[in-house]
């Protein structure tokens, strides 16, 4: 889920001295991540770190990771930086604390002492991550987070994810307009490993993404002009955006390899959940389409898979005394605003600034120089004992940034957001319950229209170990 935010703070004036040329490390861990430090100039142990964790990346880790949008900013306020590439492509959750205890070692090793306090700051998948740092165990305190975008629902997100998969199946399978690749049983709607795409890198990069995704293109005919599809690739095109709440065609296809590259690699990767279903479809109300509801494949989940899903994936809020200052784009439909709902559940108020900025078309972190730069400075002062910013506060920081330093704008914080609910985005699961151990079965709950096509999808009740 974009590994790098999409605003671009380069070398900017802010009324700060120009920082001293910066330290700069990187280099392999052990573990396999690679990690990327620089220490400004006067810099001591007992000073702050800022952590930038990157957002979901489908590159195995090869090099250095970027430190963020925000570097030159930080290290000329005196904060060291550090960023890690996880030790895992995809959804990294599964190991990223991990490697952010690493890469606080690797930093103590360099600097020669451990920081008085992490900042953790991320977009997306990293956004989440930082989140989860602040209620980590093993870290120096967290006075503050900076989370731009974050996917806060966690492992229901991966609901949305095979919710679009299964209906791909129910709308284009029956008119024989397209077909993925199937798995191996008892998950044929999970590639292998083996037949997802090499080089696939950006899931944004739709020119790479239309090639690699030939039969979502055969279903809907998405990247070709509305002139040149048939009625019926339109057709299906319009329902199964209808069914996912997708308006955009891009991020339409954007989801579409979520759906099928990033949630395969998620259940079939060894080092993540091993070949086993972590996903519920029996029970789930697919009304609002009854086409899609008597023919989308009713699975169940091994529960040991989806508890070791939602272990790794989702938010607490068992941050201590740390401030969390939380921002969204208003049409992002990736990462809908709706997961802000997990941030604003999870942490008391006083302890939370959600934002939302206003936008015209649809992106996915999209802010702009002056709106990322207000965020960051309100939660620096907030968490240095200045009181706490709200988004008027944020809204005329911004304003002064773009007047009095030449940043650019708009400046477009939204006092009064209407937020959609997550679960008129992403469809409730109801509570999952331990089963029979594994087999298929054919059997239409009450709760679900029939017929309808039922699998266990479970290989047995023995909990999963990393």
């Amino acid at each position: 889920m974009l590994r790098y935010v999409a605003f671009a703070v380069g070398v900017i004036a802010v009324a700060l001295a120009s920082p001293a040329w910066p330290a700069e490390f990187s280099g392999e861990l052990d573990s396999g991540a690679w990690y990327h430090v620089e220490v400004p100039d006067g810099w001591q142990p007992g000073d702050t770190l800022v952590l930038y964790q990157h957002g979901l990346d489908f590159t195995p880790p090869s090099n250095a990771p970027g430190l963020g949008p925000l570097r030159d900013v930080m290290l000329s306020e005196g904060y060291a930086v550090a960023a890690t590439s996880y030790q895992e492509r995809g959804w990294a959750l599964f190991t990223a604390i991990d490697d952010n205890r690493d890469l606080l070692a690797k930093f103590e090793a360099i600097a020669g002492g451990a920081p008085g306090e992490i900042v953790p700051f991320g977009g997306s998948m990293g956004g989440l991550t930082s989140l989860k740092l602040a209620e980590a165990d093993g870290f120096p305190p967290v006075k503050g987070v900076y989370a731009l975008c974050p996917a806060a629902g966690g492992a229901r997100l991966w609901d949305a994810g095979i919710d679009l998969r299964l209906a791909f199946d129910a709308v284009c399978g029956p008119d024989g307009a397209g077909a993925f690749p199937e798995g191996d049983p008892p998950m044929p709607w999970a590639m292998n490993l083996d037949d997802i795409p090499e080089g696939l890198n950006d899931l944004f990069d739709y020119a790479d993404l239309v090639p690699v995704l030939v039969p979502l293109e055969q279903c809907t005919g998405v990247s070709l002009p509305p002139a040149l599809r048939n009625g019926a690739m339109q057709r299906r095109l319009d329902q199964l955006m209808a069914f996912a709440h997708i308006t955009d065609e891009n991020f339409f296809i954007t989801n579409m390899a979520y759906a099928t590259f990033a949630l395969s690699d998620l259940v079939r990767a060894p080092e993540k959940l091993d070949g086993h279903n972590p996903f519920m479809t029996v029970g789930v109300d697919y009304s609002s389409d009854p086409e899609i509801a008597a023919n989308i494949l009713r699975i169940r989940p091994e529960p040991s898979a989806a508890e070791k899903l939602h272990a790794v994936s989702d938010f607490h809020g068992a941050v201590g005394s740390a401030k969390i200052l939380s921002m969204h784009t208003s049409e992002d439909q990736l990462v809908p605003p709706a997961d802000e709902q997990f941030v604003s559940n999870a942490v008391p108020a006083n302890q939370r600034t959600i934002a939302i900025v206003d936008e015209d078309s649809p992106t996915h972190c999209g802010f702009t120089d002056a709106e990322g730069l207000a965020g960051w400075e309100a939660l620096r002062a907030w968490k240095d004992g200045a009181p706490q910013p709200d988004v008027g506060d944020l809204q005329q920081t911004c304003e002064m940034l773009v007047s009095s330093e030449g940043i650019t704008g708009p400046c477009r914080f939204d006092p009064n957001p209407a937020i959609v609910p997550f679960d008129d985005i992403v469809r409730p699961r109801p509570s999952i319950a331990a089963g029979p151990p594994a087999h298929s079965r054919h059997a239409s709950p009450a709760s679900t229209p029939a017929p309808s096509r039922v699998s266990e999808g479970v290989h047995g009740t023995a909990a999963l170990q990393r």
